[in-house]
């Protein structure tokens, strides 16, 4: 009976206990980790929140959602297969750095998600983002490369949008230009087929030529009126002057007659739709003007950061190793060692008192 106790010690305990222990000291890899703390900043909102109560309104559900979104593609097999391609991880996960057990129990994701450790402090709005490898300049390495992919992520829908719409309003500014170059072209043949500039500078030269004209005429008239007065109405300065007052009045009367409309030239109808066509001139050129201005901010929207993943500290070297705690694993084995002997002893002992 004391040969069978002795025997279920050594295999259900101290033979487990040697073998497991072992392997923890002398086989298990050995990790460093780098570490690095990064702080996700969202330049549009900064721009948009300057009044004092958008101050105070606090962003960090924003923050949250973007931090999330880093660590589940931090987590993802696309950034594996990037840190693969620069890095040949699967080479190094299927190398003797990594223990047997590691190296033949888990897949090449299983392996790298457990090499990483991400966490959120909603405090600080900050993501501390930590890395495991067996070479602690591989390392940092990484790490430095997963931060620069994660902004590059971040901000690639909103360039994705930004290019939609920059592509949308370069359509828009080929599509107002040919609509202004059309409304110009319009009003040139306006002008061409009038012979005229502007028809509102006719008729103020023309409103100028009959002022000039009704002054002419009352001038002629009273010194026509002078003449009569001592001299024979059949004289030759009388009649010479009588034929000049009748030529300023037709003149006259012509100018009236253009500017009132009632001419065949209806100077005011022209004067209308040459308003109306320099007017959607104007607007064509404000519009295209406006579609301009838009097209430069969207250039400068589509290749700008409109977030910017600030790294608070930079990567870490460690010096010693930090995974696995073997002096922890080797006290946790002991325990559940210890604990299941114990209970198989106890059951054990209760069949055989049972028995008894």
């Amino acid at each position: 009976m004391k040969l069978l106790t002795n025997v279920r010690f050594l295999f259900l305990f101290l033979f487990p206990m040697l073998g497991f222990s072992y392997y923890i000291i002398f086989l298990q890899t050995e990790l460093y980790e780098s570490k690095t703390t990064v702080l996700i900043k969202d330049v549009k909102a900064g721009q948009s929140q300057a009044d004092m109560l958008s101050a105070m309104i606090p962003t960090t559900s924003s923050n949250m959602q973007d931090s999330k979104l880093i660590e589940k593609y931090i987590y993802s097999i696309e950034m594996f297969e990037q840190i693969n391609q620069k890095f040949d991880l699967k080479l190094h996960y299927m190398s003797t750095d990594l223990d047997f057990l590691e190296r033949f129990y888990y897949r090449y994701l299983e392996i790298y998600n457990n090499r990483l450790i991400i966490s959120y402090d909603e405090l600080s709005s900050t993501l501390d983002i930590t890395f495991l490898h067996t070479d602690p300049q591989k390392a940092k390495e990484i790490l430095a490369f997963i931060t620069t992919q994660a902004e590059k992520k971040l901000n690639m829908y909103d360039k994705e949008n930004g290019n939609k719409l920059l592509d949308y309003i370069k359509n828009q500014e080929k599509k107002n230009k040919k609509i202004l170059v059309k409304s110009v072209e319009t009003l040139l043949a306006y002008q061409n087929s009038h012979k005229t500039i502007d028809p509102s500078i006719d008729i103020k030269s023309k409103s100028g030529i009959l002022s000039n004209l009704e002054t002419r005429l009352v001038q002629k008239e009273i010194e026509y009126d002078n003449l009569k007065s001592y001299m024979n109405p059949q004289n030759i300065e009388v009649k010479r002057l009588r034929a000049e007052i009748v030529n300023l009045k037709k003149k006259r009367n012509d100018l009236r007659s253009q500017l009132s409309g009632v001419s065949k030239t209806e100077l005011n109808e022209d004067l209308f739709e040459f308003e109306m066509l320099r007017s959607d001139v104007d607007f064509n050129r404000e519009r295209y003007k406006q579609t301009l201005i838009q097209l430069d901010m969207a250039m400068i929207q589509s290749t700008q950061n409109a977030k910017n993943l600030i790294v608070i500290t930079q990567p870490t070297l460690s010096q010693n190793y930090s995974h696995p705690d073997k002096i922890k694993n080797i006290i946790t084995l002991f325990m559940v060692l210890f604990m299941i002997y114990g209970i198989i002893s106890m059951i054990y002992a209760i069949i055989k008192d049972h028995k008894d």
